[in-house]
């Protein structure tokens, strides 16, 4: 069966306002200012930098709450992968997968994961920018030959536990949190590992043993549930970053 896709179909007529009203991240602002010291002079290179960066930070969070609103908007243009495979199939096939789709269907779905790819690969750009944002508010050093020592999300919160004990224990309960681990494991997956909106071969192998069977796959309501939670997430660590800075 040939099957026509529409890249980007009717995306001139996305009113963001509406596919983002589920987005945790809907009119929500940066607070300005947070990863200022107070007492930084009106001249000084280092605030002056740092204010640059809290605009990079604003502008990826814009990004990501954008590519939400977009995947949602061919979400409910309608993908039917609640029941993704039935066997027999309709044609007497041992497997058939997508059996309720349709060929619009087929266009909203790849136009979907489209901008999931995005949305997952932008939020990891979120969390990398508090943690440029951090290693320069507290002059941490940077050591591109020793893995601790360079930048990255990870790496500040653990040297947080040095200079504020309470910012690091509290963003360590986000990186604890549910919403944080699934979006950042599917982050991870679409990055490096199988793609979840794929079915997988269905081969697996245990103790020298080879097994054949229906692939995994994670339909697009599951993927909408962890966008979410991941969004959540990232509200959380603005504000986890709100209650505890600027430093004094």
């Amino acid at each position: 069966m040939r099957i026509n896709i529409v890249p980007f179909e009717d995306i001139s007529n996305v009113d963001l306002r509406e596919t983002t009203k589920e987005s945790p991240l809907k009119d929500f602002e940066v607070p300005k200012g947070m990863f200022q010291k107070e007492d930084d002079r009106l001249f000084n290179l280092d605030n002056w930098d740092r204010q640059h960066w809290e605009g990079v930070l604003a502008n990826r969070l814009l990004s990501v709450d954008r590519n939400f609103g977009y995947a949602m908007h061919y979400y409910y243009r309608g993908i039917p992968d609640d029941e993704w495979h039935i066997s027999p199939g309709k044609q007497g096939q041992s497997v058939e997968y997508y059996p309720h789709f349709e060929e619009k269907h087929y266009s909203n779905f790849f136009n979907f994961i489209y901008f999931v790819d995005v949305f997952f690969l932008q939020s990891s750009t979120v969390y990398e920018t508090i943690g440029h944002l951090l290693f320069k508010l507290y002059d941490f050093e940077i050591n591109e030959d020793d893995p601790r020592d360079q930048i990255s999300f990870n790496n500040a919160i653990f040297k947080l536990k040095e200079v504020n004990r309470p910012l690091y224990r509290d963003l360590i309960k986000v990186k604890h949190s549910d919403d944080y681990k699934l979006g950042i494991r599917m982050r991870n997956d679409i990055a490096h590992n199988h793609p979840p909106y794929q079915i997988d071969s269905g081969i697996s192998k245990s103790r020298g043993l080879v097994a054949f069977g229906i692939g995994k796959y994670t339909t697009t309501t599951e993927i909408k549930a962890i966008m979410i939670g991941l969004l959540r997430s990232i509200k959380a660590t603005i504000e986890v970053l709100e209650k505890n800075l600027p430093v004094k």
